[in-house]
């Protein structure tokens, strides 16, 4: 039996959100939140800043209930992307800065950003999908 102790992925994924998440913007906030951090681990300001400024836009608001189905997709969604990119939760603060190459990228920053893309499209909704999958699209330089 899992306790909170021995949960696989405990440390990686905020899993106690995505399970308690009841409406589809809960789940559609945890995905964003996750692709954001990952993202200004590795990206240069600019490009964190742009992403996290659409990605707090594009989480809707209204009150639709999340389905177990949409539940499932999210939570596969995530454990593939931490997989590949192992987000890590509870973020520490304040956020480490980059010191003085903050307006330098990590060579990383095109595959953290695919697989970004990848997370929205597999887990988000629709409006996610758009948004924020549209600028990921654009700052990674992917098509479609």
């Amino acid at each position: 039996m899992w306790d909170p102790e021995h949960f696989p992925g405990v440390d990686n994924v905020p899993w106690q959100l995505l399970i308690r998440a009841r409406y589809a913007h809960e789940l559609d906030a945890v995905l964003a939140s996750v692709v954001v951090e990952r993202i200004g681990a590795v990206a240069s300001v600019d490009v964190t800043r742009k992403v996290a400024e659409v990605a707090m836009n594009a989480v809707s608001r209204q009150g639709d209930k999340a389905t177990s189905a949409t539940k499932v997709r999210a939570m596969s969604a995530i454990a593939d992307f931490d997989d590949w990119c192992g987000t890590h939760w509870p973020r520490p603060w304040p956020p480490k800065k980059n010191g003085l190459f903050d307006d330098l990228g990590d060579p990383m920053t095109t595959l953290v950003i695919e697989q970004a893309h990848a997370l929205v499209r597999a887990g988000g909704t629709d409006g996610l999908q758009k948004a924020l999958g549209e600028v990921l699209a654009e700052v990674g330089g992917l098509r479609g």
